[in-house]
C-alpha cells in the first residue's frame, strides 16, 4: 500500500529481495506489487519493505505447522537454507534461551490458567544487505598537537557512526582516541552523499575513514623512517616542516568497496496475555545477532535493543486510523497513537552479539546491525497467536488458523 503516490516504493527495492529470509526457497514463486490507495502517501523509516518481506515467509511457515499440527520450529528447520547459518545460530539461542524447558512450562502456565494465557516464539533472520550510495570522508590532522579532525557524509542520528568513525580513525593512525574529533557534516567537504539509511551508514563512512587514514599513513612512512621511536604530535610536526599534505578525502563507492552480504540473527520470545483486558506483557527476549566482529558492541547491542523495541509497536499497538471520507490521519499524535511506553519494554531482556562472528565483505570483518533486530520482533506476533490459541481452546472455540495482522 503505496498511499496515493509512488513517494518511496519499497516492493522491489527492499521487500522482494527479503522474501526467502533463511528458506530453501529454489521451488517457491511470488508476485508483489506496489498499489496506489486513497491514503496519504508513505515515507520510508527504519528497515522498509525488508521487516514485512522477512516477516511473510515467517507468517508461511507458522500456518503449515497450524494445518499439520506440528511445532512451528520443527516447519522452520525442515526448510532452512542449508548454505546459511542458520541452523547453528537457532541452536545457540535455544542453549541461551532454556528454550525447551520454558515451552514445556508455557504448555503448563495455560493448562492451569483460563484468564492469563502465555506463548512463546523461536524466530530466525537474515537480511540482505546492499550499500546503494556514495559516502565521503575527509580526515585532516593539525600539526600543533596532532589532533585529527573528520567530517564525513553521514548523519549522526543515534546509531554511533561518529563513535565507529573515530575509532577506526584512531586505529588506523595508531593514536589515542582523545585524540580524535569529528566534525558536522558538511556538504562542502561531503557533496552529493546518499541518504543516511539502509543500515549501511557506519559501515559507509568508517570504509572512506579508513581509506583516508591509508593515505596519511602512507605520506607519513618516509617521515616517520627518518626518525626515532617519535611521538604523533612529533612526526605530525616533523611532516608538516618536511611540506606533506596532512589532509586526505575519500568518496566510498558501493560499485567497488562493500560487496553484498547476509546479516542472520534468532529471537525467543515469551508473552504473557491477559485474556479480560486484552494486555500483553514481554516476559523475556534473548536476541542473537551475528554482528561480524562487533566494531563497537556497546553501540551494537543499543541499535539491536532499540529496534526491537521499535518493532514491537509496529507489531501491536502503532495503528495508523485514517478518516474513510477524506483519507485524512485521524490519529496524528501520540494521545491516540501508541509508540511503546516504559511497560512495553521486556521485563527480561537479554541481547547477544555472537561470539567469533566475521564478515570478509565488511569493513574491519565487521556487519551492520541498525535494521535486522528490528525484523526480529516479529516474534511478538507470532508468541501471542499461541497464546490466543490456547484461551479459544479453553472456551471451545475451533482450533482454526487465527489471522492476525499488525496494526
Amino acid at each position: 500500500d503505496s498511499g496515493s503516490a509512488f513517494n518511496d516504493p519499497v516492493t522491489i527495492t527492499f521487500l522482494f529481495p527479503s522474501f526467502t529470509s533463511v528458506y530453501d526457497a529454489k521451488s517457491w514463486g511470488a508476485k508483489m506489487y506496489d498499489v496506489k490507495t486513497d491514503k496519504p502517501c508513505n515515507i520510508w523509516t527504519r528497515s522498509p519493505g525488508t521487516v514485512e518481506g522477512v516477516t511473510l515467509p515467517e507468517h508461511i511457515m507458522e500456518h503449515i505447522a497450524h494445518e499439520l499440527g506440528k511445532d512451528p520450529l520443527s516447519v522452520r528447520m525442515q526448510n532452512l537454507n542449508k548454505l546459511y547459518p542458520t541452523e547453528g545460530l537457532i541452536k545457540m539461542v535455544k542453549e541461551k534461551s532454556d528454550y525447551e524447558a520454558r515451552k514445556a512450562a508455557v504448555e503448563e502456565f495455560n493448562k492451569d490458567n483460563v484468564w492469563k494465557k502465555r506463548g512463546i516464539s523461536l524466530v530466525p533472520m537474515s537480511f540482505p544487505l546492499d550499500t546503494l550510495s556514495n559516502y565521503h570522508a575527509t580526515v585532516s590532522v593539525y600539526r600543533n598537537d596532532g589532533t585529527v579532525a573528520i567530517t564525513h557524509g553521514g548523519v549522526e542520528m543515534g546509531q554511533g557512526v561518529n563513535t565507529k568513525a573515530a575509532q577506526v580513525c584512531a586505529s588506523a593512525l595508531g593514536i589515542f582516541l582523545e585524540n580524535v574529533v569529528v566534525k558536522p557534516t558538511d556538504n562542502l567537504t561531503s557533496p552529493n552523499n546518499g541518504p543516511s539509511a539502509g543500515s549501511f551508514t557506519s559501515e559507509s563512512v568508517c570504509f572512506a575513514v579508513e581509506e583516508c587514514c591509508r593515505m596519511l599513513n602512507a605520506r607519513l612512512e618516509p617521515i616517520r623512517k627518518t626518525l626515532v621511536n617519535p611521538t604523533w604530535p612529533a612526526l605530525v610536526q616533523a611532516a608538516y616542516t618536511a611540506q606533506v599534505n596532512l589532509s586526505a578525502s575519500y568518496m566510498f563507492s558501493p560499485a567497488k568497496d562493500i560487496k553484498h552480504y547476509r546479516i542472520f540473527g534468532a529471537t525467543v520470545l515469551e508473552v504473557e496475555i491477559d485474556i479480560l483486558t486484552g494486555e500483553h506483557k514481554i516476559i523475556r527476549v534473548d536476541i542473537l545477532e551475528d554482528a561480524g566482529k562487533s566494531l563497537n558492541q556497546f553501540v551494537d547491542v543499543g541499535q539491536i535493543e532499540g529496534a526491537f523495541v521499535m518493532g514491537l509497536g509496529y507489531w501491536t499497538s502503532e495503528e495508523m486510523i485514517h478518516d474513510p471520507d477524506t483519507g485524512r490521519m485521524l490519529n496524528n499524535r501520540t494521545l491516540k497513537y501508541k509508540v511503546p511506553g516504559a511497560k512495553d519494554i521486556p521485563v527480561d531482556f537479554r541481547t547477544y552479539i555472537l561470539k567469533n562472528g566475521d564478515n570478509p565483505l565488511g569493513i574491519l570483518r565487521s556487519k551492520a546491525v541498525g535494521e535486522p533486530p528490528l525484523i526480529m520482533s516479529n516474534s511478538v506476533l507470532f508468541a501471542i497467536r499461541q497464546a490466543l490459541r490456547s484461551a479459544r481452546k479453553d472456551v471451545g472455540l475451533p482450533d482454526q488458523w487465527l489471522s492476525m495482522d499488525a496494526p
